[in-house]
C-alpha cells in the first residue's frame, strides 16, 4: 500500500487513534514497530499502550517523539481545547526547525473537528499540507464485523494542496476501517452533528418498548428497533451489507407500528432537511445518514443495553458535542415519545412530526457547541428570554391568524397570568396568609432586582402608585425589534395575575410602555394602601417564606410557551406547526438554540401546581 514505507508519529494516543490502529497495520504490517510512534497523557495506561500496539509511546514529551522519528505523517489526535495549544507551543517550534534545516515538511493529519485545517495553515504555513478526519468509529455490530457500512469525514482546507494522488493514498489507508466521504470545510460541524444526532436512535428503541408494554402491547427494545430498522430500509431502499434480520411484524400491532415509523421517518426526514438547506449535497446526505440509522437500530436489536449505554459513555467527551446531545434528547425529546404513545393508546391524534423537529434543534444546539458558541458556558434563562420569547410568540401568532390573533393573545396572556395568580394564592393560604396586597407583593413569583427605572411612591396618594421608565422586558424588546409585540403583553399581565391571586383586589395601567406612542408605565395597585403598616406586613411575610414562593425565568418562560401555543392549539390545530417553527425561528435570532432547548425541557409541566 501507499503508507507502507510512511514513518508516523502519533501526538494523542488514545481510544481513537487505537481505534483505527489496524488501517497501519494493514499498510505496514510488522514494520509499525519502526516506523511508528506516539506519545500519551495517559501515564496509567502506558506500558499498555506499548503492549497492544508495539510501538514506542512517550509520555507528554511530544518534541522528542517528533525528532526522534522525524515522519512524513503526522496523526494529531489531542482533545479539541488542546490541539491549538499543542499546535503553538510544539508544532510551530519544530515545523520552524525543519524548514530553517530545508527538510521536508510531514503532512498533518488531524483528527479533532476544531480547528479546522485553515488553523494549521495559519500557524504553520500556508504550505502545509493538511486535513481533518472524524473517523468511522463503527466497526462491528454484536458479533458482526461491518466494518465498512459508515464512514470516514473527510474535510480538505479551502486551500487544498493535496494531490489526487494524495488523497487516493489516504483513502486507501482508511478504507479497512470506513467509507470515505469528503466534506466541504464550512459544513463540517454542521454534518458533523447531524451525524451526532443520530445516536439517540438506540434509545427511541428502549422508551418506545417500555411504553408499548405499559399498555398492553408487549414487546422489548429489541422488537421495536427491528421494526423500526425493516421500516426504515424499505422507505429508504436501503440493504445493509451486514445481517438484515429485521421485520415490521415483530410487533403484532398496527397502530404501534405505524407509530414507531413515523417517529423514525420524521427523525430522518427533519436531519435531511436540515442538512441540504446548509447547502450539503443530497446524494452524500442519503450516504451519511441511510447506513448510519440502519447501523444504530442495527445495534439496539442485537446488542444488550449495558453494552449501548457503556458505548455512548465512551463517545461522549465530557462537555463535547455527543453529551450534549444526549441531555437534550433525554430532556426534549423521550417525553414527547412517551406523550405520543400514550396518545395512540388512548386513541387520540399526536404529532411524531414534533420529534424530528425536536431533534433539528439539537442538531442546532450541537453545532453551537461544536463552534464554541455555547461551550463552557452556564446558561440562565433570564427576564430577557422571557421577553424575547413572548415577542417571537407574538409574532408567530399574528402571522399565522391574522387580526384575531390579537384576540388569542390576550386570552392566553390573561391565562398565563391567573395560572401565575392562582399559584400564588395557593402559597399564601397554605401558610395562613390573607389574600391581601400585602401578600400579594411578598408572594411574588419573580424578584428581578436590574434593569429597572422607576420614581418613588407618592406620599400623598392614598394607594401604592409608581411611574416606570424602564424595564428589562422593553430592553429586551427594543434590542430584538420586537416592542410592537410587548403591548400584548404589557395590558394585560399584571391585572390577569392579581385577578388569579384575589378578584376582589383591583389595580390599574392606564399607561404601559410597550403601547404605541409611550416611553412609561402607570401602576395604580388600588387596594394597595401606601401606608407604612402594608410595608410593614410585606416585609415581614418576605421575611418569613424567604424564596420559597420564587420560580426561576426558566419556568416562567416553559409556562408562557405552554399556555399561548395551547391556545394556538384549541383555535387551529392546522396552524400549530406554522405557529411553533416562526417561534424557534424568531427566539433563536437573538438567542442560542441550547437556551431555546432549556425552556421547551420544562414546557410539559403542571403550572397549576405550586411546589
Amino acid at each position: 500500500m501507499s503508507y507502507a514505507d510512511k514513518k508516523v508519529t502519533i501526538i494523542g494516543l488514545g481510544f481513537l487513534m487505537e481505534y483505527i490502529f489496524p488501517c497501519f497495520r494493514k499498510a505496514m504490517g510488522d514494520r509499525v514497530k519502526e516506523q511508528i510512534n506516539a506519545v500519551t497523557a495517559d501515564e496509567v495506561d502506558l506500558e499498555g499502550k506499548k503492549e497492544r500496539l508495539g510501538i514506542k509511546v512517550y509520555l507528554n514529551d511530544n518534541a522528542k517523539a517528533l525528532r526522534d522519528m522525524e515522519p512524513d505523517l503526522i496523526f494529531f489526535a489531542p482533545p479539541p481545547p488542546v490541539a491549538p495549544v499543542l499546535t503553538e507551543s510544539v508544532l510551530k517550534d519544530y515545523f520552524g526547525e525543519l524548514r530553517e534545516s530545508g527538510k521536508k515538511l510531514p503532512k498533518l493529519i488531524a483528527f479533532p473537528p476544531s480547528p479546522k485545517g485553515a488553523y494549521y495553515q495559519e500557524q504553520l504555513g500556508d504550505d502545509l499540507k493538511v486535513v481533518n478526519i472524524i473517523p468511522n468509529m463503527v466497526s462491528r455490530v454484536g458479533s458482526e464485523m461491518i466494518p465498512t457500512e459508515h464512514c470516514h469525514m473527510v474535510t480538505y482546507p479551502e486551500r487544498d494542496n493535496f494531490t489526487d494522488e494524495e488523497k487516493q493514498e489516504l483513502k486507501e489507508f482508511l478504507a479497512p476501517m470506513g467509507r470515505y466521504l469528503d466534506i466541504p470545510p464550512q459544513l463540517i460541524i454542521q454534518v458533523l452533528s447531524a451525524e451526532i444526532a443520530c445516536h439517540p436512535l438506540t434509545e427511541i428503541a428502549d422508551i418506545a418498548a417500555r411504553k408499548l408494554t405499559e399498555h398492553g402491547i408487549v414487546c422489548d427494545y429489541r422488537q421495536a428497533a427491528g421494526v423500526m430498522r425493516a421500516h426504515h430500509q424499505k422507505k429508504r431502499g436501503y440493504t445493509s451489507p451486514g445481517t438484515n434480520d429485521c421485520r415490521v411484524d415483530l410487533i403484532g400491532d398496527k397502530k404501534a407500528v405505524e407509530l414507531l415509523s413515523g417517529m423514525i421517518d420524521s427523525w430522518y426526514d427533519s436531519l435531511f432537511d436540515y442538512l441540504i438547506e446548509e447547502g450539503f449535497p443530497y446524494d452524500k446526505t442519503k450516504s451519511l445518514f441511510d447506513p448510519r440509522f440502519d447501523i444504530l437500530l442495527h445495534e439496539a436489536q442485537v446488542e444488550t443495553r449495558e453494552e449501548i449505554v457503556a458505548k455512548a459513555k465512551k463517545d461522549a467527551t465530557k462537555g463535547g458535542m455527543t453529551e450534549l446531545c444526549m441531555e437534550r434528547y433525554y430532556a426534549n425529546v423521550e417525553p414527547v415519545i412517551a406523550e405520543e404513545i400514550d396518545l395512540m393508546a388512548e386513541g387520540k391524534a399526536g404529532d411524531p412530526g414534533r420529534i424530528g423537529r425536536l431533534m433539528a434543534e439539537i442538531t442546532k444546539a450541537v453545532v453551537e457547541r461544536g463552534t464554541g458558541l455555547t461551550r463552557n458556558k452556564e446558561l440562565t434563562i433570564g427576564a430577557g428570554h422571557h421577553a424575547v420569547l413572548f415577542g417571537a410568540l407574538a409574532e408567530g401568532v399574528l402571522s399565522a391568524f391574522g387580526d384575531k390573533g390579537k384576540e388569542l393573545l390576550e386570552k392566553a396572556v390573561i391565562r398565563y397570568g391567573n395560572e401565575r395568580g392562582q399559584r400564588m394564592a395557593k402559597r399564601a393560604l397554605k401558610n395562613g396568609d390573607p389574600l391581601d396586597m400585602a401578600s400579594y407583593f411578598a408572594y411574588g413569583e419573580w424578584g428581578v432586582t436590574g434593569g429597572f427605572e422607576k420614581t418613588a411612591p407618592k406620599k400623598d396618594c392614598p394607594y401604592l402608585h409608581y411611574h416606570v421608565t424602564k424595564c428589562p422586558w422593553c430592553t429586551a424588546w427594543e434590542e430584538a425589534h420586537m416592542m410592537e409585540y410587548g403591548q400584548y403583553y404589557c395590558r394585560s399581565v399584571d391585572a390577569a395575575i392579581l385577578q388569579g391571586f384575589n378578584p376582589e383586589l383591583k389595580m390599574e395601567l392606564p399607561v404601559w410602555h410597550s403601547m404605541p406612542g409611550a416611553d412609561h408605565c402607570d401602576f395604580n395597585w388600588l387596594d394597595a394602601e401606601n401606608t407604612e403598616e402594608r410595608v410593614s406586613r410585606q416585609k415581614e411575610i418576605a421575611a418569613r417564606i424567604g424564596d420559597s414562593a420564587k420560580k426561576d425565568f426558566r419556568y416562567h418562560s416553559a409556562h408562557e410557551y405552554s399556555v399561548v401555543m395551547d391556545e394556538v392549539k384549541k383555535a387551529d390545530p392546522g396552524l400549530y406547526r406554522k405557529v411553533e417553527e416562526s417561534v424557534w425561528k424568531a427566539f433563536t435570532r437573538s438567542f442560542s438554540h441550547t437556551e431555546l432547548l432549556m425552556i421547551l425541557d420544562g414546557a410539559g409541566a403542571d403550572f397549576l401546581l405550586t411546589d
